[in-house]
């Protein structure tokens, strides 16, 4: 029995599972967080969790049953996922698990589980390899469910009251506290926190009052606005395309689910004795304000309120998240790795390779961002680090490996690091309008380095074995 329980959490199928969750986990979702990378954590996380649960209860198909009922319960009650929440919070530090009923489209991979269970592999009750699995399938079933922290404060709706301009806010942190709203008496000069009843719902389109005719309206996912005029409507006040993107980068939150837009979301006109202002909602953004003169002014978040000062500037170089880096380093470590072994060609050179490239993952996960320090994750990796270094040099000392493939493997790592970094440096700069366009070509230029370090080695790596040799070779 222990042996089964062994082969199946040790299983090829249940590896790669894993190696996939912690991939999804720690890279895939802060760079690309959408619906296909939350959705893969809860597959591969139906196809790890049983054979964890078996380890501790020795029963497969109980292990099956009892993962099925659990995953149903949390995604969809409130009080499941409250449950689950305080449950990993426990063990994990804070941690929040959302109801989410279209998540149960996940529950067929138990039957993938379920056929690792009944296709063991013989190598998998090796006691090395399950050392390893164990540790590692605990942090990713664990890390699938671990929080952030805030996003920023968002501006999502403007009103005029008592002849006062309040903006009301959602998101951020102390010092102020979330739902804070602002209000200015002086036309947008000066702002403070105030009590004044909030705008119910922004309101998309409001007219300068007395002129019916004469209005401002909000351009869907845009920081924009347009004005009536003659009949027809114009733009009024505009950020391109290109710094748009730049800015969304800049205010992007530490989770995912927390993102706010960066986009004009509501607008109000105030009547003054010499004119009238404008006042618009752009999200994490802060305002943008027309005064009473037609020039417009970017207003962002200081602890006072708002002001110029706090605006990002358009100039600024645009701010990438440091997982990109860390995913290139890991992805560069991955293809120095991948074109050494083909000089290598040793079975256990794959292991060892896997086990320092997870090790340096955990590490890198561990202590980035500082603020989610991961004390689990950063243990792990001291023991797996250094054992994935000497396999992988031991391993490569055995096969007698070429001085050529480590030369190639090594130059490998370092061109494919800068290539993934190359166009998130020039989006950076300003020369690429885009960020989807530099995450595109990106990992468009990895793939091709790293194939071309790979395919280097191939070509120039040693004769296979008991093929014919010149003398000097003998």
């Amino acid at each position: 029995m222990r042996n089964s329980a062994l082969a199946w959490i040790g299983h090829p199928l249940t590896v790669i599972s894993v190696v996939v969750l912690l991939l999804n986990d720690h890279l895939f979702k802060p760079l690309w967080s959408g619906v296909v990378t939350g959705k893969l954590s809860d597959v591969v996380g139906l196809i790890v969790a049983p054979p964890l649960i078996n380890l501790l209860i020795r029963r497969p198909w109980p292990a099956i049953l009892l993962t099925g009922a659990a995953f149903t319960l949390v995604k969809t009650t409130a009080e499941g996922a409250a449950l689950a929440s305080q449950a990993w919070t426990l063990v994990w530090g804070p941690s929040r698990v959302l109801a989410d009923p279209t998540d149960l489209i996940a529950l067929p991979a138990l039957y993938a589980a379920w056929w690792a269970c009944n296709h063991p592999d013989a190598r998998a009750v090796r006691l090395a390899r399950t050392v390893i699995v164990i540790p590692l399938t605990v942090l990713a079933v664990a890390a699938t469910s671990q929080t952030g922290y805030s996003g920023p404060y968002s501006a999502y709706a403007v009103d005029v009251v008592d002849g006062m301009i309040v903006v009301a806010t959602r998101g951020g942190s102390e010092p102020r506290p979330a739902g804070t709203r602002f209000a200015s008496g002086d036309a947008g000069n000066t702002w403070s926190s105030s009590e004044l009843a909030a705008p119910s719902l922004p309101r998309t389109s409001a007219c300068v009052p007395g002129r019916p005719d004469h209005c401002y309206r909000t351009v869907a996912t845009r920081l924009k606005v347009e004005e009536s005029r003659n009949g027809r409507w114009v733009t009024a006040w505009e950020i391109s395309p290109q710094d748009q993107d730049r800015l969304v980068r800049a205010y992007a939150p530490e989770r995912p689910e927390d993102a706010e837009a960066v986009a004009s979301l509501a607008v109000a006109v105030q009547k003054l004795p010499g004119g009238y202002v404008v006042v618009v909602a752009n999200g994490a953004d802060g305002i943008a304000l027309r005064d009473v003169s037609g020039v417009w002014r970017r207003l962002g978040w200081t602890e006072k309120g708002f002001d110029a000062s706090g605006a990002v500037p358009l100039t600024a170089p645009g701010k990438y998240d440091d997982s990109v880096s860390t995913a290139a380093l890991l992805a560069a470590l991955a293809a120095g790795l991948v074109a050494l072994g083909c000089g290598v060609r040793r079975p256990g050179f794959a292991v060892a390779a896997l086990t320092l490239w997870v090790g340096a993952g955990l590490f890198y996960s561990g202590v980035n961002p500082p603020a989610l320090f991961n004390p689990v994750a950063v243990l792990l990796a001291m023991v797996l680090v250094p054992a994935g270094v000497t396999s992988v040099i031991v391993s490569a000392a055995r096969g007698g490996t070429p001085l050529r493939a480590w030369v190639i493997g090594t130059a490998t790592a370092v061109i494919v690091y800068y290539a993934i970094m190359t166009p998130f440096y020039a989006w950076s700069a300003g020369w690429l309008g885009y960020y989807a366009l530099a995450s595109g070509l990106s990992i468009a230029l990895g793939i091709a380095t790293a194939s071309a370090g790979a395919l280097a080695v191939i070509k120039t790596g040693r004769p296979p074995e008991g093929s014919s040799r010149g003398p000097r070779d003998r």
